[in-house]
């Protein structure tokens, strides 16, 4: 039993005695600096996602309207010419 206790304290006591190192820590915060970026950018492409919905809702509204639009100019323009039609006919005599 003491054996195994020696082997088992020349295994462990050299990991205790091990500090972290100055690259570990750097690449530890640069770790932690990346994870905010990254929550960051999700953050805001979610906010473009929903943007973009909003404006592709926009886009498909101002399309309607134009058509419509488009319609009822095509149908006022096509009164106005069978208006004009039956006064441009024959001429009074006086």
């Amino acid at each position: 039993m003491k054996a195994w206790m020696a082997v088992a304290m020349l295994a462990v006591v050299p990991l205790v005695g091990c500090g972290g190192s100055r690259e570990l820590n750097r690449a530890k915060a640069e770790a932690n600096v990346l994870r905010k970026d990254t929550e960051t950018l999700r953050a805001e492409n979610e906010a473009l996602k929903t943007k973009v919905g909003e404006l592709e809702g926009d886009l498909a509204n101002v399309s309607k309207e134009r058509d419509e639009l488009k319609v009822a100019a095509e149908q006022a323009a096509a009164a106005a010419e069978a208006a004009a039609v039956p006064a441009s006919g024959k001429k009074r005599k006086k």
